[in-house]
């Protein structure tokens, strides 16, 4: 490499081919998180990387997954939900910053990418992730009670279309990288061994992007836009009510109405960062998640090796989570509110028992043949 330059959290040098390579590696954790701090000094090193004017930049991570989001922990810091838009602006700007780079830029995601890593990806050119299981790119935001603030709702539906983005927006469920490529959310999917090449190659050679469909681009259109809401919202409608769950409502009329701009949306209380964060909901959502990590690390502690199941409720899934308990060697009780509901679950339990002793017998028959 021709030239390094390094901080606490991000280094980046340029290679004989004048390419910029900026990693993520925060110190002291296990996983790439933005806090204030990361985030300022990503600004920084932005201003110098385009001072330098390489050939192309390459965004990667030194840690086994690419960037879990916004550390969560700001977000207990906050006194009033004037900081949180403060927190908003910050990732807001630094994003439009690496958006606004006048040479090509590319996310190499090789691993977790999750809400602000994804909105980090969505500022590049180019997106570049690794074909493997553990890749997976998600906008959990709304699970938390808030929305993807930093051109999250704002860049998604332009790249992959209003349905495949609404989709990850309003359920915060994740795609891997292959159904990443499908929707257009990567570029390209790749293994380990040609993942670095690949982001090289696309970023030198920076080819035209493909576009979205005719339908798909109407459907970013005024009439047909407030058509694609109005049908998103009755189907949100169905799971929970906007009183009780504002996030995915918002994040609706953030879309609708501002194309995603939260600044532009401040002081509509149907669409505000400042009414999520000020929501009970949103409070009692980021401590349930704080509270599921904690049992997260009492798990990894805790030397437990487990011998009897016991489920309640012998339904299809209760009958079969039962019986495949049972064929791994635990001893299985299972509870239901009559006799006669267990009855099914044990007679399907004997079904796999069978299937599984005339797959075994073959697979020996076959070995020994």
């Amino acid at each position: 490499m021709d030239r390094a330059t390094l901080t606490k959290h991000w280094h980046w040098e340029t290679d004989r081919d004048g390419l910029a390579w900026l990693t993520f590696d925060k110190r002291g954790e296990s996983a790439n998180t933005f806090s204030r701090e990361a985030l300022e000094q990503l600004r920084a090193a932005l201003d110098e990387i385009r001072r330098a004017d390489p050939k192309g930049l390459v965004i990667r991570s030194a840690k086994e997954g690419f960037i879990a989001g916004a550390d969560v922990e700001e977000f207990t810091r906050f006194k009033s939900p004037a900081e949180a838009m403060s927190f908003v602006r910050l990732g807001w700007d630094v994003f439009q910053a690496l958006h606004e780079l006048p040479f090509p830029t590319t996310a190499m995601v090789n691993g977790f990418c999750m809400g602000g890593g994804v909105e980090l990806a969505l500022a590049c050119r180019y997106r570049v992730a690794l074909d493997e299981p553990k890749t997976r790119f998600a906008l959990p935001e709304v699970m938390l009670g808030i929305m993807p603030a930093w051109h999250g709702v704002q860049w998604l539906p332009k790249l992959v279309g209003p349905a495949a983005a609404l989709d990850m927006l309003l359920t915060g469920k994740s795609v891997d990288a292959r159904r990443a490529q499908r929707i257009g959310l990567v570029d390209q999917a790749v293994p380990l061994r040609i993942l670095e090449n690949t982001a090289r190659i696309i970023t030198l050679e920076s080819p035209k992007r493909k576009s979205l469909s005719f339908w798909e681009t109407m459907m970013l259109s005024g009439p047909l836009r407030s058509f694609v809401v109005s049908q998103a919202r009755r189907q949100v409608a169905r799971k929970a009510k906007r009183e009780h769950y504002p996030a995915p409502y918002a994040i609706l009329e953030l879309w609708k109405k501002y194309d995603g701009d939260p600044f532009r949306a401040a002081g509509d209380p149907a669409a505000s960062v400042e009414a999520l964060f000020a929501h009970p909901t949103t409070a009692n959502l980021i401590r349930i998640f704080f509270l599921q990590e904690r049992l997260k690390s009492l798990g990894k502690a805790a030397d437990f090796a487990p011998r009897h199941v016991h489920i309640v409720g012998a339904g299809v899934m209760g009958g079969d989570i039962a019986a495949f308990c049972a064929m791994r060697g635990l001893t299985v009780t299972l509870q239901d509110t009559a006799p006669e509901r267990i009855a099914p679950a044990v007679k399907r339990a004997a079904q796999l028992f069978q299937r599984g002793c005339a797959t075994r017998a073959a697979c020996a028959t076959r070995s020994t043949g």
